[in-house]
């Protein structure tokens, strides 16, 4: 399936304000920071000659003991031993919890700065987004151990609702009122809801 020029218009678009996804290096491990990389996947719906654009997102599995246990989020994970570069743990990521693999006619656009959770409670984690075209027609089959189910959301109906629903977050001192974008399978918020913010910021 070719994708409409006004798809490509729109991804020229969002290429040009990235920053570069360049090959940097995995940092070394030190400091009790954890390095991972996440890829935040956009699509037309078939048949859609307007060229508006869907995010793929995932709902991760049930795990006790995970702080991100059932949340919302990008595919991504930590850094393998075979990773070189923040951009091929994204990549890797990506394919092995979506099935989705960038290389077999996707592309990279780029990238947004490195995010760190805001908590004290969350595991000290530096996470960087890439942002790439998914290869058209591509189907998710996702990786039972790790996503539960994988889901496409316009971004335009993100856009427009903004962050108009909440969480309650338990944190020392009382529960916190988190922002939330709402979403067909629950809220998006946390350190996701970040990353899509400052998506959306750039006309995404």
């Amino acid at each position: 399936m070719a994708t409409s020029s006004a798809f490509e218009s729109y991804l020229e678009r969002i290429a040009a304000r990235l920053d570069p996804a360049g090959a940097e290096g995995v940092p070394a491990a030190g400091g009790g920071v954890t390095h991972a990389a996440v890829l935040l996947l956009l699509r037309v719906p078939a048949g859609d000659l307007d060229g508006a654009a869907e995010i793929l997102f995932i709902k991760r599995a049930e795990r006790a003991g995970d702080p991100w246990s059932g949340h919302l989020a990008f595919p991504g994970g930590r850094a393998a031993s075979g990773d070189r570069t923040l951009l091929e743990i994204a990549v890797r990521e990506a394919a092995e919890e979506v099935g989705i693999h960038v290389g077999e006619g996707g592309r990279i656009l780029g990238r947004l700065p490195t995010f760190h959770p805001m908590s004290a409670r969350i595991p000290s984690v530096s996470v960087t987004p890439f942002v790439a075209a998914a290869p058209p027609g591509a189907v998710t089959r996702v990786q039972p151990e790790e996503v539960q189910e994988a889901f496409w959301e316009s971004a335009a109906a993100l856009r427009g609702a903004g962050r108009s629903a909440s969480v309650t977050w338990g944190a020392r001192g009382g529960a916190r009122q988190l922002p939330a974008y709402p979403s067909s399978r629950g809220p998006i918020w946390g350190i996701t809801e970040r990353i899509l913010s400052q998506f959306l910021e750039l006309g995404g």
